[in-house]
């Protein structure tokens, strides 16, 4: 059931005929149940429809059930939060979305999840209809939906549908579907593995704004720019690359565990490394690049950040701000990347670092991290690479210009005897060392690159 919670974004994606909204938690700290919701829109604006019995599947497919509303209050939570997004150019809104009720025989009438039915409780609307089969949203007014039924249920359909995600297949007293959002648990239920409240990838979905990209953060222990850098190379994505102001609220969320930060002084704390640097080439302090080569457009810095002036090659970013994050987190912090600044002071290093995937090798739209942790790409090396695009026609292009080159041939001996964790890579044949197989590579592919 994890897996299925987890890839849902990836199922309504790749479907051409559903749309998901944002989900919301009805929360217990609001007297709410702890339960989340999904408003899923089928395209066309309220024109396209499904019938109750595909969106019950549907629903039951991405690890959730049909909505079941058992009291006012829940119905009043709902309304407030999805009414306005429901348009229907047929019926008027909001008499547009299927329920988790439905005819079981006669005039009796259950809910999905075998919960008491009584649709009496809500806003006393109809219950029992003659010849009708299933339960949709209805509204005399607000402030809450009311519930109706639809005649010839099986045949006709709705333009939208609302599932519920219930499920607490650990029984932690935390529903599924929001440890597998904040990636505290992972697909163990599924797996049939012990459930252990962890840390673990987590994706920025297109359906709430983001790109799609997948993030994990890594506790590692002291650990330099370089060496997160390369870890996260060898696990296919690469350090977290921050462009915008959601895409970096997304990154504080995901990296607010404590123990992934270290105090600094006077109750600041140094956070993980981010894919910022200074480059060896560098001849301005205003000089910063992204790991990616993604323009320099955007920054964060914190207050009076950053203040250590010009140091090619040796300053990178690394979140920064206080304990706990929120409106303690103040932004990024330059710092040194091997802890050690060119006067030979030594400072703390940070415990962790940041990770995004965000490469599509297959071109189909989906970012490849996701469609391997759903089972849909394979993996066998277990390097974040689909084996599909493990193949490389021309690797000795190192700085994919379509030959290879003198430049190619001098990256590779200038790096020689190293890892090759620079602005290229130069171990080109990942042996964790630059010797005679890269430059093998590049000399027995000289020439154009095969079109």
């Amino acid at each position: 059931m994890k897996n299925l919670i987890l890839s849902s974004v990836l199922v309504l994606i790749a479907s051409s005929a559903a749309q998901a909204q944002q989900a919301v938690q009805w929360r217990v700290q609001d007297g709410g149940n702890g339960h989340w919701y999904l408003l899923v829109a089928l395209p066309g604006q309220g024109t396209t429809r499904i019938p109750w019995g595909e969106a019950r599947s549907r629903s039951e497919a991405i690890g959730g059930h049909l909505a079941t509303l058992t009291t006012a209050e829940e119905s009043a939570f709902l309304w407030t939060n999805f009414n306005s997004l429901m348009i229907d150019n047929v019926w008027g809104s909001p008499w547009c979305c299927w329920l988790g009720g439905y005819r079981v025989s006669g005039q009796t009438f259950a809910w999905v999840t075998n919960e008491p039915y009584s649709c009496s409780v809500l806003c006393g609307s109809p219950c029992e209809g003659g010849g009708e089969d299933a339960l949709y949203t209805g509204q005399t007014g607000g402030p809450e939906f009311c519930v109706d039924f639809h005649g010839s249920t099986f045949q006709g359909g709705k333009s939208y549908y609302l599932v519920e995600f219930a499920q607490d297949c650990n029984n932690d007293g935390i529903v599924d579907y929001g440890q597998c959002r904040d990636g505290s648990l992972p697909d163990c239920c599924e797996s049939g593995t012990p459930c252990v409240v962890g840390n673990y990838p987590v994706q920025w979905r297109v359906a709430e704004g983001g790109n799609g990209h997948w993030y994990q953060l890594v506790i590692s222990g002291s650990v330099t720019w370089e060496a997160a850098r390369s870890a996260s190379v060898l696990r296919g994505g690469h350090l977290a690359t921050p462009t915008s102001l959601s895409e970096r609220n997304c990154l504080v969320d995901v990296a607010s565990r404590p123990e992934a930060w270290i105090e600094h002084c006077c109750g600041l704390v140094n956070g993980p490394w981010l894919g910022g640097y200074q480059p060896a080439d560098a001849t301005s302090a205003s000089s910063w690049r992204w790991v990616t080569g993604e323009p320099w457009s955007w920054t964060d810095w914190a207050p009076g950040e950053p203040n250590n002036g010009l140091q090619p090659n040796i300053l990178s970013i690394q979140m920064w701000g206080g304990l706990p994050l929120g409106s303690n987190y103040f932004g990024w912090a330059d710092s040194f990347a091997t802890g050690t600044s060119p006067q030979g002071a030594q400072y703390i290093l940070p415990l962790s670092y940041l990770i995004e995937w965000s490469a599509d090798c297959n071109g189909d739209d989906i970012v490849d991290y996701g469609q391997i942790l759903s089972g849909a790409l394979v993996d066998a090396n277990n390097n974040g690479v689909p084996d599909v695009c493990e193949v490389d026609p021309c690797p000795g292009d190192i700085t994919n210009g379509g030959t290879v080159d003198a430049t190619d041939l001098s990256i590779v001996l200038a790096a020689w005897g190293t890892n090759g964790q620079g602005e290229f890579q130069a171990d080109i044949d990942n042996s964790g060392l630059v010797d005679g197989g890269d430059l093998a590579l590049v000399l027995s592919g000289w020439g154009p690159c095969p079109q």
